[in-house]
């Protein structure tokens, strides 16, 4: 849905995109999945999350993503999330993702460059909030790396390189309780000066058969997903003008 879910965020991804919505998930959920990046042999982004609501207490969850080319460097990013709904005021949640952040590069340890570090560990924290203001009607907020890191590999390196504290904001709203349309407003590079839009829609047919598609600046995504009981199945395709496609291949558990 053109990454637009700051407001959705109603399943276990809520711990890599709000953790404030982990509250929403209303039993045990395990998500896997793959992207293949836009057809570079051996670079792909892989990715697993679950997450559990201890209802009317407190909702967790963990998550690992790995972008990488294989055999020559990757990034970690590992993510512990709580939430929990906020007393007093129906329908808010607040949420934290504790985070740690691996970069590593073995192709210098296959050359012996003595100017590599080795891999290198930073924590960071995510901070959201969700609201559901009705049935049709949610709104999220996050604040992305709060303590805005700084990773670099290479010991002669004089400016390491930032992982910047981005914001966003989301609202969506279900049509008639079946087309769900969502909206997000997300800075880059930390700045509120350089703001990008997404834009998202998805429509279920007979709680089973799922068409989606979205738009983030000239990107184009659509996709489409299956559910049965206690599985989901999903595709996406993203299309980007200078780099080329991005399929993206996911499986959902819930008990």
């Amino acid at each position: 849905m053109g990454s637009a879910f700051v407001s959705v965020a109603d399943d276990a991804n809520a711990v890599y995109w709000n953790p404030a919505g982990l509250t929403q998930i209303d039993r045990f959920e395990f998500t896997g999945c793959r992207t293949l990046l836009y057809a570079v042999e051996d670079l792909s982004n892989d990715y697993i999350a679950t997450g559990y609501n201890w209802q009317g207490v407190l909702a967790v969850g963990l998550s690992w993503v790995r972008l990488g080319l294989e055999d020559i460097y990757h990034e970690d990013t590992i993510n512990l999330a709580i939430a929990r709904t906020v007393p007093m005021i129906r329908g808010l949640s607040v949420g934290a993702s504790f985070k740690l952040l691996v970069l590593d590069a073995p192709g210098y340890e296959k050359y012996n460059d003595p100017a590599y570090m080795g891999r290198q560990v930073e924590p960071t924290l995510d901070i959201g909030l969700h609201y559901r203001a009705s049935r049709r009607l949610t709104f999220g907020a996050v604040v992305y790396n709060a303590n805005e890191p700084e990773l670099k590999l290479i010991e002669t390196t004089r400016n390491p390189d930032p992982v910047y504290r981005d914001c966003a904001f989301g609202v969506s709203y279900t049509f008639r309780g079946l087309l769900l349309t969502t909206f997000d407003l997300r800075t880059r590079y930390g700045k509120f000066s350089n703001t990008v839009g997404r834009l998202g829609t998805e429509i279920w047919f007979f709680e089973a058969l799922a068409v989606r598609g979205g738009f983030e600046q000239e990107n184009l995504t659509a996709g489409i997903g299956l559910k049965g009981q206690h599985w989901q199945l999903d595709i996406m395709l993203e299309t980007h003008y200078e780099l080329g496609n991005t399929y993206q291949f996911s499986a959902t558990i819930r008990l």
